[in-house]
């Protein structure tokens, strides 16, 4: 059973309107907080509308705008046209961009949810009810990790930004921007505390699509490696320490080496809370103390590398691979109209009058794969790939489409597995979370563990040149030309796990991002205008050209925003 299943029977369990209505947090209505989640279920009914959130076209067009579309990796059809969208990829918009404004409040309408659930937590009668302290911990759990998963988005595109009082009423409130420093430990913390709260092992089966101890491992590790970036300005943060703190939680993740309760939190060193207080805010068993040891071998059993040919299809989805992944569910099968499946590589075909992103990879991203048997499973020209062809019929391409004659191929639907609205969204998988201490390794002077770290990735791409692989038929590439990497020195190293990184995890709404941390948006932008891709209709593309250093590295906050603040929510630098 999918949890969209679950939600759609709790919403008719209830009496008290719609789902979405009641978890609006504007509504105003007449079934107090404190009773209406003394019941668990109706706490993980709340948890659904956050996860439902996410699946939302708003949620996952904003992810694929602001994370892939606009970087180095793509080229748009709307890159030459009008609007909005062009603003954006062309960096020409305003403070008032409705794409800008979506991205914002989306965000926010997720943390508020969120915020619902963890301050009504304490309300919930678990001594009197069965409700066992274990399944409290679960939706706490995974409540926060979505709440940092928010907050993430948030300050990655905008800066340090408002942090909202989980235990504050939200009509009037007006909280002003937190610094960036405060913004990421915010966010730290939020993890830190969750992975003790979460269950260490994959959920599965009916209960697949909830986040356990990896999702929050695997996102703790990606937050600590954009503190310790180049690109992101923590004047007040040691970054040295930040890429220590990526290896120490990889070892516990990825190596297996246990973890105190104290290591884990940073107690010491960041608390004023008492741990009898911390214990009893977090329904921590009884007995554990900061010097309780966490078992590692629980979570590092539960997650590892899938069939790269294997983890796009939907067949493939829920895998040990998946970190964190949203469940979807196609509603046209019984008569609901939802805003739900579009999914961030989502299926429509590209409409110029629409809001519709139209995204392809450039010629110089396929470039990169030159030799890489994934660029198959990538990167296609469908009309001359037989691979797309064997299913008689077009798989589904929709957002990710034609521009240059290329394609992004990872998330095709072939007519034989089903509908696109059911494919699920994969926010991190596994593969990435190597990549990540990888390269954390290498920036503690572990040049040759990095390496080893790297080649588990390269090492399951090259199982696709094997030759008991059914679909080695539509590679174009020999085996022999496809390597592990090799020991090097620290800045070669850096660039091959770079490089890796970027193969690896091409279309999958991170790029941008990622050349933003690595301090290097602004020499790609200049590339970019340095290599204008032309549309067959002979429009070039200038969006590198109106790339502004040092503004443009984040987006202005929204001028509405702003203005209903009355200037308590101060507007970021150049906008």
């Amino acid at each position: 059973m999918k949890l969209k299943i679950i939600l759609l029977s709790l919403c008719g369990a209830l009496s008290v309107g719609s789902c979405s209505d009641y978890f609006d947090p504007d509504l105003k209505g007449n079934v107090p907080e404190d009773v209406f989640y003394e019941n668990l279920n109706n706490l993980r009914y709340a948890l659904n509308t956050a996860y439902s959130l996410m699946e939302t076209e708003k949620y996952q067009r904003s992810e694929l705008l602001f994370g892939e579309a606009i970087s180095d990796n793509c080229w748009n059809v709307q890159d030459v046209t009008s609007g909005e969208i062009y603003d954006i990829l062309n960096f020409q918009f305003n403070t008032e961009n409705s794409y800008i404004l979506e991205r914002y409040q989306v965000n926010y309408e997720g943390i508020n949810k969120v915020n619902q659930i963890i301050r009504s937590i304490p309300h919930v009668k678990y001594r009197t009810d069965g409700t066992s302290p274990k399944e409290i911990r679960e939706v706490y759990g995974q409540a926060k990790v979505l709440r940092a998963l928010f907050y993430f988005n948030l300050v990655k595109t905008f800066g340090g930004v408002s942090i909202q009082p989980e235990n504050a009423e939200l009509s009037g409130l007006v909280v002003p921007r937190s610094t960036l420093e405060e913004t990421y430990a915010y966010i730290e913390k939020d993890l830190r505390e969750s992975i003790l709260l979460l269950r260490k092992q994959r959920y599965q089966l009916s209960e697949a699509g909830q986040i356990s101890a990896g999702g929050a491992l695997g996102l703790l590790m990606k937050v600590l490696l954009y503190e310790a970036s180049p690109g992101v300005d923590l004047p007040n943060v040691d970054k040295a320490a930040k890429w220590n703190e990526v290896v120490e939680i990889g070892k516990y993740f990825i190596e297996g080496q246990n973890i105190s309760v104290n290591d884990l939190l940073k107690f010491d060193s960041r608390y004023t809370e008492s741990w009898d207080d911390v214990s009893e805010r977090l329904f921590l068993e009884e007995g554990t103390t900061l010097e309780t040891m966490m078992n590692a071998q629980d979570v590092v059993s539960s997650h590892s590398l899938s069939k790269f040919d294997e983890i796009f299809r939907i067949s493939g989805e829920f895998s040990p691979e998946s970190l964190i992944e949203i469940n979807q569910y196609d509603y046209s099968g019984v008569g609901i109209n939802e805003e739900h499946g579009w999914l961030l590589n989502g299926y429509i075909t590209y409409d110029p009058e629409s809001s519709i992103l139209n995204v392809s990879p450039t010629s110089e991203l396929q470039s990169q794969f030159e030799n890489d048997p994934r660029e198959l499973f990538t990167i296609s020209d469908r009309s001359i790939n037989d691979y797309y062809k064997q299913d008689t019929s077009n798989p589904e391409i929709g957002w990710f489409n034609s521009g240059n004659s290329l394609k992004f191929c990872k998330f095709y639907v072939f007519p034989s597995e089903g509908s696109a609205k059911m494919r699920n969204y994969v926010v991190m998988r596994y593969a990435e979370v190597l990549l990540i201490y990888a390269e954390a390794l290498n920036e503690i002077g572990l040049s040759r563990e990095a390496v080893d770290m790297a080649n588990r990735v390269r090492n399951r791409a090259a199982e696709l040149l094997d030759d008991d692989n059914p679909n080695k038929q539509y590679q174009t590439i020999s085996a022999a030309n496809f390597k592990p990497l090799s020991y090097a020195p620290y800045d070669i190293t850096r660039d091959a796990i770079l490089k890796e990184k970027r193969i690896e995890m091409a279309g999958e709404g991170d790029r941008w991002f990622e050349i933003c941390r690595l301090g290097i948006v602004s020499e790609r932008m200049k590339y970019l205008a340095d290599n204008p891709a032309v549309e067959p209709t002979g429009q070039t593309r200038v969006r590198g050209l109106h790339f502004k250093k040092g503004v443009n590295e984040i987006f202005p906050i929204p001028q509405e925003e702003v203005f209903i603040s009355n200037g308590v929510i101060e507007q970021n630098f150049g906008y």
